[in-house]
């Protein structure tokens, strides 16, 4: 469904080249449609930092630093972030193409070395309570793709318009696959499911992973390796939140802007809260805003955009 969704996408994209989804609204909409989409853009990032930020500064603390305040561990990974941000995006993706690698590797480890406790009837009934419960209720799950929003925003940043749907689509396919070997592995090991946290059931099986007696307690190799994925992914949440928030307000620098997003970031982190709770509600949320916004609003932007150039052309050729 999301390959598919995304091939829509390269094809409504392929008349602006070199634009992004801020400045399409613009052409259809003028400033108010671009003023309203960035807002609800930022937004959405930031709810995506905060789960990011909850979830991994609490299975850190819940494993090795239970006596350490949150506030320290939610500053270590938004210093490391505001810092990377001094970089260009070349400079990101560069870095972010040493971790991924890192990253598929660990999940494969995990993967094979989970084998020997696989439990082929798990996998049983293959689709669940029914094809409705998978294929409509079951939507929701593509909320696992909402990186595609990097997707609206990319296009300036390629050295070739032309590689738009290349990139789009090797990486849908690469987390597809991540995503797919991790449900996997998930599944047919573990009878039981957790909910404190995407990366907790997965931190679990690596902590079954020995080598021999000289090897044993991988899992911190593991967490690192999360923990720096975990920066990267917030390092570019941080640099596209602010490249909205530069277009929106025409700043020439957003250099102190992002000392003062990151403090932002930093006090919804630490606002007291029950975290199962809280995480559960702004999940929930999150959820429904990306269906609409990803895959409902920006989609129908693109087409109307589409349909006014083709208008224009078409009302250019008669005079």
């Amino acid at each position: 469904i999301v390959i598919f969704i995304v091939t829509i996408l390269c094809t409504l994209f392929k008349k602006f080249a070199e634009y992004d989804l801020l400045d399409i609204c613009d052409f259809l909409g003028g400033k108010t449609l671009k003023t309203i989409i960035g807002i609800l853009y930022i937004s959405l990032l930031v709810i995506s930092s905060i789960l990011l930020l909850k979830n991994t500064c609490e299975i850190l603390k819940l494993i090795y630093f239970k006596k350490s305040p949150l506030i320290f561990i939610a500053l270590f990974f938004l210093v490391s972030a505001i810092i990377s941000n001094n970089f260009s995006i070349k400079v990101l993706c560069k870095v972010n193409l040493i971790i991924l690698p890192l990253l598929i590797l660990s999940i494969f480890v995990i993967l094979l070395s989970s084998m020997k406790n696989f439990i082929p009837q798990l996998i049983f009934p293959i689709l669940g309570y029914g094809a409705k419960q998978t294929f409509l209720t079951g939507l929701t799950n593509l909320t696992s793709f909402s990186g595609i929003l990097y997707l609206f925003f990319i296009n300036p940043f390629l050295n070739k318009s032309g590689d738009f749907k290349k990139v789009s689509l090797f990486s849908v396919i690469l987390s597809g696959i991540c995503l797919f070997l991790s449900v996997i592995s998930l599944i047919l090991s573990l009878t039981f499911t957790l909910k404190s946290g995407e990366d907790f059931p997965l931190y679990l099986l690596a902590r079954s992973v020995e080598y021999g007696r000289f090897l044993q307690r991988v899992d911190a190799i593991f967490i690192f390796i999360w923990i720096i994925s975990s920066i990267s992914y917030l390092s570019f949440n941080i640099f596209f939140s602010l490249y909205i928030f530069k277009k929106l307000t025409n700043l020439s620098d957003t250099g102190s802007v992002k000392y003062a997003y990151g403090l932002f970031l930093l006090t919804l982190v630490i606002i007291p809260s029950t975290y199962v709770t809280f995480v559960h509600s702004l999940e929930n949320f999150y959820k429904v805003a990306c269906l609409i916004l990803i895959f409902g609003i920006s989609l129908l932007i693109l087409l109307f955009a589409n349909l006014k150039l083709k208008f224009i052309n078409k009302e250019k050729g008669h005079v």
